[in-house]
């Protein structure tokens, strides 16, 4: 039984996968063929029914098979005026369906064959597509498109699928480019605060102390000259950011610098930012740093990390906020670190605070968004920074008070 029932499953599965094309035309010999048969019998049984009653008014010897008389043609006449009335009306009906019988036949034939082969063959699909269709037009994707027949629907039916797995991968891919966007809207704006608090106290600086006669011309000109050198700087972030698509093309330009150049740049950015407010910033060079060594590193996006650190750090440090340049030679590693006195991060906050757009509660329950307008983005983009520059961000609270992040980069010739 079981090499029965595989035969018939297998033939059934040959049927189900045989093309159209030949699928049709065994439908419509098989109609052919049930039409002829079924003309055959009831042509037949007229003859028979017709014989019978040309018997009962023939009288003779004469031989009949299957009510045709042999002995003359035509087999009878097509008059019968000897019949009653009603053998009448009985030999024109028969006559009428041994005519018309085999067209009949074929008719109904065609229709049913046309039925049973949309029913079998084109409904289930046609279903199944049509379902599909509804779904993407109600940008819904999720939903399963298969029909298991090698037939042409069934390629119809895999081509749909594919269709769909193409548009689910166009719309991710659209939804990667609307979140980098927004990750590059939310990069600029952010990165934008830090060198115009820079730039504004620089600004305070000069407004402060030259109507007192306490910035000296040389001081004032060399004051002027850093601003100059931050706009410039803006000038060309504004650009890379303008001609990139997302935060991870943002370009690495290494070139040999000494580390006490980066100690100078690193003090014109802390040196306004201890101008305001009341917030003290203190910046050291660790002891084993020697200033006169040259590294390879990108120095502009090092800066650019220090001030998301030292942004975010004002917004908890209480009253100082330490700021340690650390240059390791035994693997070429530049090192910032920035310490600040606030409260330190949260368990949520050292699990997630690396994750974009995430904000931490104390900033929510303290400020509205419209008066502390954080993005959540700063320590991700200084990771995203810190590993295109073949470094590391990690974060983590002091022994003592307020939270440390330690910024890593990889200054070998790779």
């Amino acid at each position: 039984m079981d090499w029965l029932e595989e035969k018939i499953y297998n033939t059934k599965i040959r049927i189900r996968n045989t093309p159209f094309c030949s699928a049709i035309t065994a439908y419509i010999l098989v109609a052919a063929a049930a039409a002829l048969l079924l003309s055959y019998i009831t042509i037949t049984f007229c003859f028979q029914w017709e014989s019978r009653i040309w018997q009962s008014y023939n009288k003779g010897d004469e031989i009949w098979i299957y009510s045709v008389k042999l002995t003359e043609w035509p087999f009878w006449p097509q008059s019968f005026s000897n019949f009653s009335s009603h053998d009448t009306t009985q030999m024109n009906l028969l006559d009428f369906i041994r005519t018309w019988c085999p067209f009949l036949y074929t008719l109904l034939g065609a229709i049913l064959a046309c039925r049973l082969f949309y029913r079998r063959r084109l409904s289930s699909p046609l279903r199944i597509l049509q379902d599909g269709t509804e779904a993407v037009r109600n940008n819904n994707l999720d939903f399963d498109l298969s029909y298991d027949s090698r037939d042409e629907m069934g390629e119809l039916c895999r081509s749909f699928d594919e269709m769909k797995q193409e548009l689910i991968h166009n719309k991710q891919m659209m939804w990667e480019l609307v979140e980098n966007q927004k990750q590059l809207n939310a990069a600029f704006a952010h990165d934008l605060r830090t060198p115009l608090t820079v730039l504004k106290g620089y600004s305070d600086f000069l407004a402060r102390y030259i109507p007192q006669g306490k910035v000296s011309e040389e001081k004032m000109l060399d004051t002027l000259r850093l601003m100059s050198s931050h706009l410039d700087r803006l000038e060309q972030y504004s650009r890379t950011m303008k001609g990139i698509r997302s935060i991870d093309e943002l370009p690495v330009h290494r070139e040999k610098c000494y580390v006490s150049r980066i100690e100078d740049e690193i003090r014109e950015i802390i040196f306004p930012l201890d101008q305001i407010g009341d917030i003290q910033v203190v910046f050291s060079v660790s002891s084993q740093t020697n200033e006169t060594e040259q590294v390879l590193a990108d120095s502009s996006l090092i800066l650019e990390v220090l001030e998301n650190l030292l942004s975010n750090a004002i917004r908890y440090a209480e009253s100082t906020i330490e700021t340690i340049l650390t240059f390791e030679p035994d693997n070429e590693t530049l090192v910032l670190t920035v310490h600040d006195d606030g409260p330190g991060f949260t368990q949520s906050d050292l699990q997630n605070a690396l994750n974009p757009y995430y904000k931490e509660h104390r900033a929510d329950e303290t400020l509205s968004e419209k008066e502390d307008p954080h993005f959540g983005i700063g320590l991700h983009i200084c990771s995203l920074i810190c590993e295109k520059h073949g470094g590391k961000l990690s974060i983590a609270n002091s022994i003592d008070k307020g939270a440390v992040v330690t910024a890593s980069f990889s200054c070998k010739n790779d």
